[in-house]
């Protein structure tokens, strides 16, 4: 079942016109392990926010300063703390206000985000076992 919270707002002819956004995966309580995937369901087309068309804020915990910004019904999310969280998605007119249509979900992240770092390559060359490299040992 997919979460979703709406807004209704007058249209030109004198009815409502019902905007809606809805998480159709992960499931609510759902155990993820990062990367994951958020499918999104909207009532409104999503897409390049300079096309003008509607998009998505996709954030955790309230903190709606430090979102993603989501312009289809898919994104991977790759970084993000591990413990319980609740995801929020919020759908947005081309200029980020809100279109009035919000949703969450709670759910727990296994890991941690991001690709682990490598070592850097080394600068100088090692020092050689035989001590030629003005190394004393």
């Amino acid at each position: 079942m997919a979460a979703s919270l709406g807004a209704c707002s007058d249209d030109s002819a004198g009815g409502t016109d019902q905007m809606r956004v809805a998480v159709v995966s992960p499931a609510a309580d759902a155990r993820v392990a990062l990367p994951f995937t958020v499918q999104i369901d909207s009532s409104v087309p999503l897409g390049d926010e300079a096309s003008g068309l509607h998009h998505v804020h996709l954030y955790f915990d309230g903190n709606s300063d430090d979102y993603l910004i989501v312009e289809s019904t898919t994104v991977q999310v790759a970084e993000a703390p591990a413990g319980a969280h609740t995801l929020h998605l919020s759908l947005r007119n081309a200029n980020h206000s809100a279109a009035g249509a919000e949703t969450e979900v709670p759910l727990t992240i296994s890991g941690t985000g991001g690709t682990p770092p490598t070592s850097p390559a080394p600068t100088e060359p090692a020092p050689s076992p035989t001590g030629d490299g003005g190394y004393t040992y």
